[in-house]
Parts: C-alpha cells; structure tokens; sequence
C-alpha cells in the first residue's frame, strides 16, 4: 500500500504581494513575459515567432514593455541558452567567501565556451568527505548585455535563473515519501530540462538536454536513460516514482517515451500553460534560488538610490550651512558694530560719570563746609513762624506774647495777645471768631500747627480758692456747695467781656 506524505515546499504558491517586476522567460527561441504589480499580474505577452540571441534584447524588452503596460522598474529573466552549463561538482567543505571563491575556480574550469564564465549554485546532497553543489554557467558577455540592455532601457536587471529552479518546485507536490527519489523532465522551448530530487526537497541532479519529445522523443529517452544512470553511479539511488513529464507535449508523447524507458513514466499533476514559467519565475526567492546576478548588482538601484539620498542631504546640509555661516558672519558684523557703539557710548558714559563724581565731590566738600560753619543748629522756625503771623492774624487782633521752644523732634507754641483797642463798631464779630479763624490758619500749611487746649486759670484759682476754704474753715460740706453754686450762677448771669487770647500747640 502506498502511503503518502505532505512535503514541505521550497517555493510559494503565491506570487509575494510586496512585489512589482517584469517577469521574462527566454526559453532558447521562445519570448514571454508577464507584468506583476504588487503581486498581481497585470499584462502579458508572447513575441511571436522566434526571438535570436543576436542582441536583439533591447528591442524586445522594449516591446515587451510596451504590450503589458509595464511601469515598474526590475525585470527577472528565466533563461535557457544553448551554451548553458550545468555541472555537479565536489567542493571542500566551506561556507560564505571562501565558497563563493571555490565555486568561481570551477566555473572556470568547466566552462565549454570561451570567455569569462559568470556562474551560480545551490547546494546538492552532499556525502561525508565532500560538498557537493550544482554549478550553472553561462558565458559572462551574455550577462553583462542582459544587464546593459536593461540599463539603457532605464530597468534593473534583478535575476536570471536557469528553468531548472523552477521545475525544483514541483517535486515537493508529487505523491513521494521523504526517503524517495523521482526524475522530473519538462519541454522548455526546444531543450529539456531534467532535475532529480528527493521527497523532502533536496535536489540532486539539475541538467539541460538537447532536443525534445515533440521533435524525437526516441534520443530523448536515450538521454534520460543515462541521466539515471550516472544518478544511480554518483548518489546510489534508485528512483521509486520513475519519470515525471511535463510541458508542452507531455501528454500526446508519453506513450513513446514509457515504451523507451527503464522506469515508468507518468505526467505531473500540475497544469501547463504557455506563460507557465514566466508566471512561476515570481514565485522564486533569491537567495536560496541560483541567481546569475550578484547581490551587488542586485542592490545597486538601492545604493543608488541611497547615493541620491546621500548627496541631496549633503547639498542640502551644504546649502543649510552656507545659509548658516552667512547669517552667523552678518550676526557678527552686526554684533561688532553693536561692540563698537556700546563702546562708545561706555566710554561717553564714564566720561560723563567722571564729571558727575566731581561735581559730587565739590558739593560733598561744600557740604562739609558748610556743616562745619553752621554745626547742628535746627532750621530758624521761629523767625519763619513770625514772619508768618504778620499774614495769619486777623486785623482785629494784636499778638503781645510769643513763645517758640525747641524740644525733642518738635517745636513747642504758645501765643497770647488782646483784642484791637480802637472805634467799636456795633455790627463787629465777636472776638472768639477772629481767635478761631487765626487757629485755622495756623492748623494748615505751612506751619500745620497741632492745637492743645490752655488750662482754665479762673476755674483753677475757684478750685484751690474753694478746697483752701474747705481745708481752713470748718463749715459744713453742703454749706461750701450752696456756695459754689451761687457763685457760678453770678458768673453765669454776669458774663465778662473777653479781652484775651492763648493759643498753645505742636509744630514738627
């Protein structure tokens, strides 16, 4: 009973949806391409008729340009040339550089053209004293007018491949147990490619031969026939599935090629399409796939870019510190005019200070003069003050008695004087209005004169009068208040006419 296995798969079933490429298949005399957008195909292409490797690429580039409304920049290329090489080859074990240098020495070696070679490799299954890998060849000046063609045509050439990558994709989706071994043949434009591989994805084996099924099915057969010997010398493996066909004729040609075989043929499960290999190419990543192109080559729109990037950002860090230098230059022309007049004007100042400091200093000396002249002594309030009253006192008044006395921080006032001896006039005010408005006026500026009320002098002398008597005599108390109070009330029915004035106050 036949048990089968779900493989993992090298490639994708999908094309990544991240990318946008002009993808060709130049299968010897058969060009196609398809243009993908962001992962989905946008146009195709067939050239019809044959297309010659006589240096025609840039015409059919551009053309194909043209038909699929292709906009993008990269361009992949699955390629079948008739002097393309494909060798298995032990190598020393190794890894990065050293390798990459091992396997351009035996692209040198088994080249079958003249000229450089350029080269790529994928790893075989190796055995336990050496690494095996897959080498493919094709001559270098192909290459270089691939990648010039593309150039002129303003595109980047990302990768050529062999169509035995792609064909590689298709093992992990045959019915094979992880240990078993199958030969897998597909028509690619005029050649056949061939690769060997086992059920876990590991190839051993990738060829191109001449001719197909469709144009002698009988020497193809003899091809594939030692194909699988020289598989079962070099690797020691039998091939449990047999042969798997595909392509172009696969279907109508199976019965003659079982018929020639040493193992049973059967067709692969997948569909053919004419733009089958340009629409799978997509689908590769490079690395782990072979590529002709060099990651150098590969990266170089990318550095130009950053090339671009580097250089716009450096004129304009130039431009930006030219602007900046020439501003700081005028900043400090303007700061040195600004050093300059503030100068000027320091030195106006401190002229100017000068002086003022002697002028300052002959006042201080005058000062000092004067105060030792004249000591401590208060101002002459008192002559100011008399001059004063020569304003302040009503006309019918006259001052007899000024008193002016310096105490501490004030001046202490007492002025007396009697009323104007003169005609008596019968509408005249009183003289308590007269004494009134002079205390007014002495109350207000300059002088701002603090009022204190004088001691009643006839009140005081009838208290010492009546305590005296009450001290000296023995009447009784109530006989001394009947007495009193006849006396105030004579004072009170007699009023005296005043004819004279005390004025006592503060002035500070």
């Amino acid at each position: 009973m036949l048990k089968l296995t779900i493989n993992r798969k090298v490639g994708s079933d999908a094309i990544p949806a991240q990318l946008t490429t002009l993808s060709v298949s130049w299968l010897n005399r058969q060009f196609k391409a398809v243009a993908v957008h962001r992962g989905v195909i946008a146009g195709t292409w067939e050239h019809p008729g044959e297309a010659e490797f006589t240096g025609n690429f840039d015409e059919l580039l551009r053309e194909a340009v043209q038909k699929t409304g292709y906009t993008g920049v990269n361009v992949s290329l699955l390629l079948t040339y008739p002097r393309l090489v494909q060798q298995v080859v032990d190598l020393p074990p190794a890894k990065g550089a050293l390798l990459d240098k091992l396997v351009a020495r035996q692209a040198q070696q088994q080249k079958f053209f003249t000229g450089e070679a350029a080269w790529a490799y994928e790893p075989a299954v190796s055995s336990k004293t050496s690494q095996r890998v897959i080498l493919h060849l094709i001559p270098r000046s192909l290459l270089d007018q691939f990648v010039e063609s593309c150039r002129r045509n303003d595109l980047h050439l990302t990768s050529v491949m062999p169509p035995s990558v792609v064909l590689q994709q298709q093992i992990p989706r045959l019915p094979l147990e992880k240990g078993e071994a199958v030969l897998l043949a597909a028509e690619t434009g005029g050649s056949t490619t061939v690769v060997i591989g086992q059920g876990d994805g590991q190839v051993l084996l990738a060829r191109t031969l001449p001719g197909n099924w469709n144009e002698n099915a009988e020497r193809l057969a003899l091809d594939l026939n030692r194909t699988i010997l020289f598989a079962n010398e070099k690797y020691g493996v039998a091939l449990h599935q047999g042969l798997w066909i595909f392509g172009q004729g696969a279907q109508a040609q199976a019965g003659v090629i079982d018929s020639n075989m040493q193992v049973s043929v059967r067709i692969s499960p997948l569909e053919y399409n004419p733009l089958y290999w340009a629409t799978e190419a997509p689908k590769l990543r490079s690395p782990p796939s072979p590529n002709f192109i060099s990651s150098r080559l590969q990266k170089a729109p990318q550095r130009r870019v950053f090339a671009r990037v580097v250089a716009a950002s450096t004129a304009i860090i130039v431009a930006g510190s030219l602007g900046a230098s020439a501003c700081f230059l005028l900043k400090a022309r303007q700061e040195k005019r600004n050093l300059a007049l503030v100068a000027s004007q320091f030195a106006r100042l401190e002229s100017k200070r000068n002086e003022l400091q002697r002028v300052d200093a002959e006042l201080s000396r005058k000062k000092r003069v004067v105060q030792l002249v004249l000591g401590d002594r208060p101002p002459p309030a008192p002559a100011w003050l008399l001059a004063y009253l020569s304003e302040a006192v009503p006309s019918d008044l006259v001052v007899t008695n000024l008193q002016v006395k310096r105490e501490e921080g004030f001046w202490k006032v007492k002025l007396a004087g009697t009323p104007q001896q003169g005609v008596k006039h019968p509408d005249a005010q009183p003289v308590s209005y007269s004494v009134a408005l002079l205390k007014s006026r002495l109350a207000g500026p300059p002088f701002h004169l603090e009022m204190s009320a004088p001691e009643d002098k006839a009140d005081k002398a009838a208290d010492e009068k009546s305590t005296a008597a009450a001290s000296g005599v023995a009447l009784p108390v109530w006989l001394n208040r009947v007495a009193g109070s006849l006396t105030r009330k004579d004072a009170q029915a007699k009023p005296e006419l005043q004819n004279h004035f005390e004025i006592e106050g503060v002035m500070r």
